[in-house]
């Protein structure tokens, strides 16, 4: 039994690299193209949810300028979460291998 489990327990060696695999650049551009939709994503969020804010709190519209500043709030979050995402996984994956 000991024996059985001991080959399951072995000790697993990889080290990930992107060279030679096919599709790597274009995987590479797809993940760029993601991360600049998400950030034109935040950038109209919180574009449009600054103008909500602004035309409800005149307008003594509290809920509607409550939405517009959870809006631009999101909006601000999603590019803060967009920039340091890729900055995350790698400081993961050096913590995880150390």
């Amino acid at each position: 039994m000991l024996m059985f489990i001991g080959r399951f327990i072995q000790e697993v060696d990889a080290d990930p690299s992107s060279v030679g695999m096919p599709g790597g650049d274009l995987i590479q551009q797809l993940l760029d193209w993601a991360m600049m939709v998400a950030l034109w994503g935040s950038l109209g969020a919180i574009l449009v949810g600054a103008a909500m804010y602004g035309l409800a709190r005149e307008g003594n519209s509290y809920q509607g300028a409550h939405r517009g500043k959870t809006l631009a709030l999101g909006g601000a979050v999603g590019a803060i979460l967009a920039g340091l995402g890729p900055t995350a996984v790698n400081l993961l994956f050096d913590a995880a291998n150390s």
